[in-house]
């Protein structure tokens, strides 16, 4: 028993390896693949290659693994490549000098604390190759004043962008049917936000402390009130809701279903003549 231990623990450290300044972990002997995984108190800039030569095979770099940069608080910018699948959790976890990084339309999945405390970071990507952000993706990265949520992201996790205060400016697509506890709690530069059509559920305490977030457009069939802590709170702090559900904006108008037909419900601009 001791032997095969022993022998499981040998395989394991075998497969983790150096080039240059980061290490690897092999994930498959067969597809040659590998993840960045956790190594030095990383500074400065870091550039991902797509590939490593290793024991004379070339290996694809398809993950970054957990907390493969956890607490590098010296680290500015990073460039990941178009080879990378994955982010794991905790990734950048508290990076909070990164300013910089870009991720590529080959990542499908941001894991759980992925960025959390990376209050340095003004704006980010997600390209439309993502179809979930984990929960606490985004905690805490109070720098951010504008996410773009692509169309391909069904679900926000919990917590993905709480405390977040500098967000002024989100983008919720038709593709998202849920949004998670917390998910935008205590936002606090949020003004207005519009719920598509295609959401059905909103967790506890979704929108809490969002106290400036006065105008809210749902388009969905859930149903909000001004004051309410119903669907997150997030018409709690609200004195302008306007429902229009399975309805649309076009130009400065809003339009919304009743009875079945297509009706104009509200005016967004300010003509004054």
């Amino acid at each position: 028993m001791l032997l095969s231990v022993t022998m499981l623990l040998c395989s394991v450290v075998a497969s983790a390896f150096k080039v240059d300044s980061l290490y690897y972990n092999v994930t498959s002997e067969t597809d040659l693949t590998v993840e960045v995984i956790r190594g030095e108190n990383f500074s400065g800039e870091i550039i991902i290659p797509s590939t490593v030569v290793y024991d004379e095979k070339t290996y694809s770099v398809t993950s970054i693994g957990r907390k493969a940069f956890y607490r590098c608080t010296s680290l500015t910018s990073i460039v990941i490549p178009n080879s990378v699948t994955s982010i794991g959790e905790d990734a950048f976890y508290n990076c909070f000098r990164l300013t910089s990084i870009v991720i590529p339309n080959s990542v499908t999945s941001i894991g759980e604390d992925a960025f959390r405390g990376c209050n340095s970071l003004t704006s980010i990507t997600i390209p439309n190759s993502v179809t979930s952000i984990g929960n606490s993706a985004f905690y805490g990265c109070s720098g951010l004043t504008s996410i773009v949520i692509p169309n391909s992201v069904t679900s926000i996790g919990n917590s993905a962008f709480s405390g977040c205060s500098g967000l002024t400016s989100v983008t919720i697509p038709n593709s998202v049917t849920s949004i998670g506890n917390s998910a935008f709690y205590g936002c606090k530069g949020l003004t207005s936000i519009t719920i598509p059509n295609s959401v059905t559920s909103i967790g506890d305490k979704a929108f809490y402390n969002c106290t400036n977030l006065i105008k809210v457009i749902n388009f969905s069939n859930l149903v909000f009130e001004p004051w309410s802590s119903n669907n997150g709170y997030i018409a709690y702090y609200t004195y302008e809701v306007i429902n229009a559900h399975n309805g649309s904006i076009e130009g400065d108008f809003i339009f919304g279903i009743i009875d079945g037909v297509n009706t104009l419900q509200y005016y967004l601009g300010n003509d004054t003549e």
